[in-house]
C-alpha cells in the first residue's frame, strides 16, 4: 500500500512528542496485535482532507475515551471501518517510533488519516490538513469536556523549531468523569495556515504533584 506520509514531517512531529513521552508514567495495559492486510490493496485516489472537527471526533472516540489504552482504541476503530495496515510497508513504522503497535487508516481519507496506537500512546495522524483549526477543534473538544465536569489544565504551551519548520507544541493534564488517573492530551501541529501533518495524541501521565518539596501544598 502506498500511503500518502510524509516521513520527515512524521519524524519531526515525533521528535516533539519524546519529551512528553519521558515525562509521563506509563502503565501497560494491553499489548496491541499487529494486524496484517489478507492482500495487496491498490494505491488510494486522491481526496479531498477531513474537516479538523470529524477528525478530532474520531481521535475523541479512538484515543480519548479509551484514555488511551490500545485495545480499546483499535477495537473502537474497527469496529468504525478503520482499516489495518502493515506498519512495515509504506513508511507507517514511522508512526509507532519503533514500538509494537497497530496502525490503522480511517474510512474515505484515502491515507490521508492514520491512527497509532500502541502501549505509550495513541495518536491521530492527519495529511494537507492546516495546524491553526486543527489545534482550535482540540481546544473545542476539551473544552466541551470540562463543561461536562471532565477536569483539564494547560501542562505545556510552546513553539519550537524542527527542520526548518515551526510547530506547536500543547498538552493538557485531562480527567474525564469519573476516571482514577490522569493522561496527557496533546497536539503537535503547525503554526502557518497552510497544508501540512498534523498529529494529535493521548499518553499516559504520572501522578501529579500537589506539593512542594518543603510538603507545602502548592496553590
Amino acid at each position: 500500500m502506498r500511503l500518502l506520509v510524509d516521513r520527515r514531517a512524521f519524524r519531526g512531529a515525533l521528535l516533539l512528542l519524546m519529551p512528553l513521552l519521558a515525562r509521563g508514567q506509563v502503565t501497560p495495559v494491553f499489548t496491541a496485535p499487529l494486524v496484517q492486510p489478507t492482500g495487496a490493496v491498490s494505491a488510494p485516489a486522491a481526496h479531498e482532507p477531513m474537516s479538523p472537527q470529524a477528525v478530532v471526533r474520531w481521535f475523541e472516540q479512538a484515543c480519548v475515551v479509551t484514555q488511551g489504552q490500545a485495545g480499546a482504541a483499535v477495537d473502537w476503530a474497527l469496529s468504525n471501518g478503520f482499516e489495518p495496515v502493515d506498519p512495515m510497508r509504506g513508511g507507517a513504522d514511522t508512526l509507532l517510533d519503533g514500538k509494537p503497535g497497530t496502525v490503522l487508516m480511517a474510512p474515505g481519507s484515502g491515507g490521508l488519516v492514520m491512527l497509532a496506537a500502541t502501549d505509550s500512546q495513541c495518536s491521530l495522524w492527519m495529511e494537507q490538513q492546516e495546524g491553526p483549526p486543527v489545534r482550535a477543534a482540540l481546544a473545542a473538544m476539551v473544552g466541551d469536556f470540562t463543561a461536562k465536569g471532565a477536569k483539564a489544565r494547560v501542562e505545556i504551551d510552546r513553539n519550537l523549531e524542527r527542520a526548518g519548520a515551526w510547530r506547536g507544541q500543547v498538552q493538557w493534564r485531562f480527567r474525564g468523569i469519573g476516571w482514577s488517573r490522569d493522561v496527557g492530551v496533546g497536539a503537535v501541529t503547525t503554526l502557518a495556515n497552510s497544508p501540512g501533518t498534523q498529529v494529535l495524541h493521548v499518553v499516559p501521565l504520572a501522578k501529579a504533584v500537589n506539593h512542594a518539596p518543603d510538603g507545602m501544598p502548592l496553590r
